[in-house]
């Protein structure tokens, strides 16, 4: 059984057991957009790595990946952690952020910090860049 099949089997279950997924999508259509994307990094992955462009596949599967993620995001906002039997104990966006001093300190460190990252990720990327060759 093929990675489409697993998809479509996984998305099936979903819409089955999270009524929230069929309640966003009918309301705001654009969202269609997220497992499009899923969709093509799934065909692309496979079509890049039929024909051993490395860097498209894994490009392709990063696309996946991000649309996978960003439906299921989609699918449950403005849940972070939806209830099944009573909407009054789900976990929403708003209860459970921070309060906005925090949000805001957390934004003053977050960009420095994703960018010394990004620095680091840049470096070592480029340091070990290359594929491995075994000795003969």
């Amino acid at each position: 059984m093929g990675p489409a099949a697993f998809v479509i089997a996984i998305t099936f279950v979903s819409f089955r057991i999270q009524p929230h997924l069929k309640e966003s999508f009918a309301a705001r259509p654009w969202g269609y957009v997220f497992p499009a994307l899923a969709l093509a990094g799934l065909v692309g992955a496979r079509l890049m790595n039929s024909r051993l462009r490395e860097l498209g596949a894994f490009l392709c599967s990063c696309l996946f990946i991000v649309g996978m993620l960003t439906s299921a995001a989609f699918g449950v906002y403005p849940y972070v952690l939806p209830s099944n039997s009573d909407a009054a104990l789900s976990l929403t966006v708003s209860n459970a952020a921070a309060p906005l001093y925090g949000l805001k300190i957390g934004l003053v460190w977050f960009i420095p910090g994703m960018l010394l990252a990004t620095g680091y990720f840049v470096y070592t990327y480029r340091s070990f860049s290359g594929k491995v060759k075994t000795a003969p």
